[in-house]
């Protein structure tokens, strides 16, 4: 006979073992069970997702303090009257931009070819700027950074930021000129000697690659950075957009380009940066171009036009470089 103390203290523990029974053979603990694990994989998502986020927000702050290598000292500019490329003061000689006269350039054959390296790699994230005179556009890699070296470069060079120059009028706009005539948008692609410090705001090793562009038919490529406009439409905005590779906007050439010895377009306009120029422009839509034309400047009025005027050439050679292997006499 059991006692009536061990009944007692029995029969909480059937009542519960017969609950957890019901409930296990019910379709309610199945449910909850999902539940439970789905809570936890939002709680565990949620988590990455924000260290990520802060990751990449920690690499786009690195990216804004150490990339701005060309006008950290000068601010007091613009392209009017007042403010314009004919008050500033920069040396006078081995200035940028030029004219580029095909039939006047020396034709340079080079067998190592170009090599462009993680262009296709997805930043951590992609930030836009309007500083009330142009775009820019930064991204920020967690490693390694995109590059290019090869060619008659001597050393690597890596990506830095993007810069874009228009106007209002589809006959002008671009800082460059090939035998004279302009195009409605040129993009320049800063990129930096990889041995160098790229915090100096001295131009020494600064590679810039510039693209053309000429009014045709939609690109859908540039649509990744075009939809993003209307968010630093007003001077001093920024904003993070979401990323995208930077072959998106880069085309990767390796021959039939330009290339001469030149300096920064903006004040103080340092010296001793190599340009190479895209001469095939990249297709832009009327609609795309536009969006450019309504970024406004730090009056509100409309930028454009952002260019500096072309500079004398003087006893400086420009190359058309195309790649191959030389012929053996």
């Amino acid at each position: 006979m059991e006692c009536s103390a061990c009944v007692f203290l029995m029969k909480p523990f059937c009542w519960f073992s017969d609950l957890y029974c019901a409930i296990r053979e019910s379709e309610l603990f199945l449910v909850l069970l999902a539940g439970i694990l789905a809570l936890l994989l939002i709680i565990n998502f949620s988590a990455g997702y924000a260290i990520c986020q802060n990751q990449g927000s920690m690499q786009m702050e690195r990216a804004v303090r150490t990339y701005d290598v060309s006008n950290s000292h000068t601010s007091n500019y613009d392209y009017g009257p007042t403010h314009g490329p004919h008050t500033w003061q920069t040396e006078p000689n081995n200035q940028s931009p030029i004219n580029i006269d095909p039939r006047c350039v020396e034709r340079v054959v080079f067998s190592t070819p170009l090599v462009w390296c993680h262009y296709d790699d997805l930043p951590l994230g992609i930030r836009l700027e309007n500083n009330g005179r142009t775009l820019l556009l930064r991204a920020a890699f967690d490693s390694p950074t995109p590059n290019i070296s090869g060619g008659d470069l001597l050393s690597r060079f890596e990506f830095r930021e993007i810069s874009f120059r228009w106007s209002w009028r589809n006959t002008g706009g671009s800082e460059h000129a090939i035998d004279y005539a302009h195009y409605p948008l040129e993009m320049q692609c800063m990129h930096v000697n990889y041995s160098s410090d790229s915090s100096s705001t001295s131009s020494r090793g600064i590679l810039m690659i510039s693209y053309f562009f000429e009014v045709s038919e939609e690109n859908p490529y540039l649509d990744t950075l075009v939809q993003h406009l209307v968010m630093v439409q007003r001077a001093g905005q920024c904003a993070e957009v979401p990323p995208f590779a930077l072959r998106y906007l880069m085309h990767a050439f390796y021959t039939r380009f330009y290339s001469y010895h030149g300096s920064l377009t903006e004040p103080p306009c340092h010296r001793g940066v190599e340009w190479f120029i895209y001469p095939m422009p990249i297709a832009i839509g009327a609609r795309q171009l536009n969006e450019f034309r309504q970024l406004r400047d730090h009056n509100g009025a409309r930028i454009g036009p952002n260019a500096r005027p072309v500079q004398p050439l003087c006893d400086r050679t420009v190359k058309y470089n195309t790649f191959g292997v030389r012929s053996r006499r």
